[in-house]
């Protein structure tokens, strides 16, 4: 698969992926399908059997050559759902900008630094299981960080000896087609700086929410995260670990979480384990907190395809309302209850192209 411009330069901590010079359009995508037994731990719900498109998208790109090593770029990425016949255009990272020797400039729909960060340590990423049902949300299950914001300005600099970072302004983030001109209700910003050289990557970002209008949280919500990675890769072994921390105007926003990340890698197969922990928030109930751990394998059968499976299981406190899914659709997100204990055995198979 051909990564967009700004995820590939913060999940590879290199600078931003050349494109050709040429008026060619490059098509690209994943199908990712998998059969999931869930459990979602609530009276009176029945386990199921459910069919799920994860992630699945279709994009093109392309550059054109402007010369002095300018290059005009842009993509064009759609997310969509094989298991349900629904998709929406431009719905995933989609935008138009220039490239050069000073690093890239691009405007339009795209996922934060924040987002990008911690995408490069999930090594269960786009199922069921994804980091984001713990990291990056909060107490109610609403994913609060971890977003592909609209209305996006995004700088990403050059490689410099394993060095690099990435900025953006979201000018309107919770604006839609019907409300007009975007009126800098929800604006944020978003940073990033990545060391990568060697076996290891060393990662931090932070991200400023402005909710002055309905966004998450609610009317008048101001809310910030900061996040550290730390990861290393020897002999076959990949190792990495997060620490992120929520702050805001919503006693809900106020809360610390953690990763554990480990992937063992043996000729086709890569064996994967993580843990993640999400910490009280100062809600006066307290007891809000939660934890997922997931335990799997991927087997390569070739470059572009790989069969993958793997159990899941998050354990909410009597007021915790994480769940399982948020990489998915909404038909496939377990309901977060508040205290239920939702799981999944997980087949699949992804192809990319």
């Amino acid at each position: 698969m051909k990564k967009s411009l700004i995820a590939l330069a913060i999940a590879s901590a290199v600078s931003a992926p050349a494109f050709a010079a040429t008026s060619n359009v490059d098509v690209y995508g994943v199908l990712n399908m998998s059969v999931n037994y869930v459990d979602q731990d609530v009276s009176g719900t029945q386990n199921s059997i459910n069919v799920t498109s994860t992630a699945s998208r279709i994009g093109f790109k392309g550059a054109e050559d402007l010369g002095g090593g300018l290059a005009a770029i842009w993509q064009i990425e759609s997310g969509f759902n094989a298991d349900e016949q629904s998709g929406t255009l431009a719905s995933r990272n989609t935008y138009a900008g220039l490239k050069g020797g000073f690093g890239t400039v691009l405007m339009g729909n795209h996922d934060t630094p924040m987002k990008l960060l911690g995408r490069s340590v999930d090594n269960f990423a786009d199922t069921l299981a994804d980091s984001r049902n713990i990291l990056g949300a909060v107490s109610t299950g609403a994913s609060a960080f971890d977003l592909r914001t609209k209305n996006t300005v995004a700088y990403v600099s050059p490689n410099w000896s394993g060095f690099s970072m990435a900025a953006a302004y979201v000018s309107d983030w919770n604006a839609s087609p019907a409300a007009g001109l975007d009126a800098q209700t929800t604006d944020a910003y978003s940073i990033n700086a990545v060391y990568n050289n060697g076996p290891l990557m060393l990662g931090a970002a932070y991200e400023a929410h402005n909710g002055l209008g309905s966004g998450v949280g609610g009317v008048g919500t101001n809310s910030d995260m900061w996040r550290i990675v730390a990861g290393f890769d020897v002999a076959g072994f990949k190792l990495a670990g997060l620490y992120e921390q929520i702050g805001g105007d919503v006693d809900a926003y106020n809360r610390d979480a953690y990763g554990l990340f480990a992937t063992y890698n043996m000729g086709a197969w890569a064996f994967k384990a993580d843990y993640m922990a999400a910490g009280e928030s100062d809600l006066a109930r307290g007891n809000d907190g939660a934890d997922q751990w997931t335990a799997g394998a991927d087997y390569s059968l070739s470059k572009r395809t790989v069969v993958y499976g793997y159990y899941a299981r998050t354990s909410n406190d009597q007021f915790g309302g994480y769940g399982l899914g948020a990489g998915a659709g909404a038909s496939d997100t377990t309901v977060n209850n508040l205290g239920s204990n939702p799981s999944t055995f997980s087949l699949g198979v992804k192809h990319s192209f």
